[in-house]
């Protein structure tokens, strides 16, 4: 009687450590191949991304459509493979671009125009150029380089302090807002 009891208990602890280790196993595989979280830190994304918000980040889009104008994305800028940066990609491989006049103009395929922010960002915002992209200079981007900016133009470390941003630089994109409850949003 005791033994059967004891044989009943072991199997349940197998039983049990075998779901436990295949689900680790799963999420490690997800965290690692498919998506991971990540906590905003900092204004540079304000209004839009607020400090503390927890946002879900998946890393597929680059084997398949690739990042686009508008995409937020997590990265690590140049020189620093510990910190992520929270950004928008504001100009992609080929395009030739010049802060100017408070606006970011392209040229793509033999067409210019006034990149149109105003999906996220408010009209008052004036981008200014920086140490890597100066105002009024002219900058083409080679391949998988993206220009990224912080919706927070006045507060963000981004492409105009450390230039543009290797693809390989880039871990992922943003694909929800999962925390504030009042704030959950899919992109």
């Amino acid at each position: 009687m005791i033994a059967k009891q004891f044989k009943r208990k072991i199997l349940y602890l197998l039983e049990a450590s075998e779901s436990l280790i295949v689900s680790l196993i799963v999420l490690l595989s997800i965290y690692v191949l498919i998506a991971f979280p990540v906590e905003v830190s900092g204004s540079s994304m304000e209004p839009n991304y607020k400090n503390g918000d927890r946002l879900l980040i998946e890393r597929l889009t680059k084997y398949f459509e690739g990042y686009k104008l508008g995409d937020t994305v997590v990265l690590h800028p140049p020189k620093a493979d510990f910190i992520d940066y929270i950004k928008r990609i504001v100009a992609v491989p080929g395009d030739t671009v010049k802060i100017y006049n408070c606006k970011l103009e392209i040229l793509r395929g033999g067409v210019k125009y006034v990149l149109d922010e105003s999906i996220y960002l408010s009209d008052e915002i004036c981008t200014v150029g920086g140490l890597k992209l100066e105002d009024g200079r002219v900058y083409t981007l080679k391949d998988s380089e993206y220009m990224v900016l912080g919706d927070n133009r006045n507060a963000s470390q981004d492409s105009r302090a450390f230039g543009f941003v290797k693809e390989e630089r880039i871990q992922g994109k943003v694909v929800a807002r999962f925390w504030p409850f009042d704030k959950v949003k899919l992109y």
